[in-house]
Order: C-alpha cells, then structure tokens, then sequence
C-alpha cells in the first residue's frame, strides 16, 4: 500500500500541493486530475523523492529494493534522440539494477506487448512521437515496480494507441501493482480509474471512489441528438446547456428533471438519441472549479 499523508510543497502560496493525503491499495488505478499548475506533477515528483517536501509523509510497503519500488512516465517526452530503441531501454532498465538476462527477457515482452518489437534497432529520433512514447513506457516499467506513475500518458496519441496503452495499464494495476495516472483526457481514463483525487490551485477539491461521487452527486444530465434549436432549455431543473456537434446535453439539477426532458422528448422520438446519465468525470471536475 502507499501512504501519502498531508503532503505539502509550495512555490507560491497557490503553486505546488498542500495538505495532499492518499491510499493506494495494489490493484488499483488512481487519477490526479486538475488543469495546468493544479499542483499534480509537483505531487509525483514529491512523492518520487525528485523533489523535497516541505511537510508530510510518503511511505510504501514493498518487498522491491528501493530503487526498483517506482516507475515514471513524465508529461515531457525525454528520449535520447541518438540511440537506437533497444539501448534507451537497456539503459534504463540498467539504472534499476537489472541483470543482462532480465532486460532482455522483459525487453522482449514490453516490445511485443506494446506492438513495436520492430522498431528495436530504430533511433528513437527516427520514431514517431507515439512510439517515442511507446518506448517511454517501457522504460518506465521494465523493472516493474510497485509503484507506476504516469504523467499525461495519452497526450498525442493516435485512437488505436490510447485503445493500447489503457489495456497496458489496466492489466498492469491488476497484476497487483499501484497506477497513479494524471490526463486531461477525462473521458479516456474514466473508465480506468478507480479513485480520484481532483486538485485545484494545489489543494483537493474531490476525493473518493468515482462510482461513490457520482452516486452522491444530484445532478443528472440529458443527451438530445438531433436537438440545435434547445428545445427543452426552459424546463424545470435545467441549470446549464452544453452542445457537443449535433447532440445538445442538459444538466439538470435533480434525477428528477432530468427524467421529465427525457420523457417529453420520447413523445416525439423521431430516431433521435435520448440519453440520461450521471455526469461524467469531465462534468464533475468542471463543476468543482
């Protein structure tokens, strides 16, 4: 388990973290969301040791030598652009102390798990940039830790690559392992996340279980295709309107209301989409700013 308790590093009074608590059992997959300068990278470097704290504890249970306890994916890509693909991960890997038969054992897994086993004798300035992240991912697992922290991990990737990585985390958090991820890709790592943990201007707004927060949460929103002119905006219990293209999402204050759209718009369907549902992770966050 990691233990991070009232963890604090402050630059500014409203720059770094403060005050930051988690529990991470293993199995579990574990999103620090916020916007830029939340205080969410000041956090993984924190609890990395990259960085001192000015107060707090972080302590983990492992039976890992300490330096293979974590794995780390920064948000900047950093790859050696001169070397080929196999040497940026045999040096990695060399760093946690790995003997030559268990990088290449676990190179050779990684490379095939990740669909770029052909990419080995490439120079990584040759790579595109997701197989550049690719490359990082592997670099940050090799050694598999008991710790994995992942920096914006989607950011730049292809359909098929995001569909890639989230399995590659998902069934790493189920071999028993922790996952600390961060993304402003909410509706991406919804589905993954098992806890949450939101901060704003370095301070936790949201924290809990996400099927527990939605659960709590009154608000309920309504999915209309098909609905430009906003036909329902004046029913009871609306309190915002949001168009994506050609489906006009109603936030609506209580289950309620939003049950009462839903139902009006069922009396003249007309093949249109009618969707009422919680709100999403992206909802959520927004409305905690």
């Amino acid at each position: 388990m990691l233990h991070v308790e009232n963890l604090t590093k402050l630059f500014t009074p409203q720059s770094g973290c403060q005050n930051v608590s988690l529990k991470c059992k293993k199995g579990e997959i574990h999103g620090i969301l916020g916007r830029n300068g939340s205080g969410k990278t000041t956090l993984f470097r924190c609890v990395l040791g990259l960085i001192p704290y000015d107060e707090g504890e972080v302590r983990l249970v492992s039976s890992l030598p300490e330096i293979r306890q974590f794995g780390y994916l920064p948000e900047e890509r950093s790859v050696i652009s001169d070397l080929r693909v196999f040497e940026m991960i045999e040096f990695f890997a060399s760093l946690k102390q790995m003997s030559q038969t268990e990088i290449r054992d676990e190179r050779d897994y990684w490379l095939h798990k990740l669909e770029c086993k052909h990419l080995m004798y490439k120079r990584l300035r040759e790579c595109s940039k997701g197989n550049q992240q690719k490359v990082q991912l592997i670099c940050s697992l090799i050694h598999r830790p008991d710790v994995l922290i992942l920096d914006e991990p989607l950011t730049g990737l292809d359909v098929s690559n995001v569909r890639l990585f989230k399995q590659i985390i998902s069934d790493y958090a189920h071999s028993d392992k922790i996952v600390l991820l961060s993304s402003h890709q909410y509706e991406e790592i919804e589905p993954l996340c098992d806890n949450l943990t939101v901060l704003n201007d370095s301070k936790v707004i949201m924290q809990g279980k996400l099927s527990d927060i939605k659960r709590s949460h009154p608000t309920k929103t309504v999915s209309i295709s098909e609905d430009a002119h906003m036909i329902y905006a004046l029913q009871k219990g609306v309190i915002d309107i949001r168009q994506e293209g050609n489906t006009t999402k109603y936030i609506c204050k209580a289950e309620s209301d939003a049950i009462n759209i839903a139902m009006l718009a069922l009396r003249c369907r007309d093949g249109r989409t009618i969707k009422v549902e919680s709100l999403t992770l992206k909802d959520l966050v927004g409305e905690q700013r």
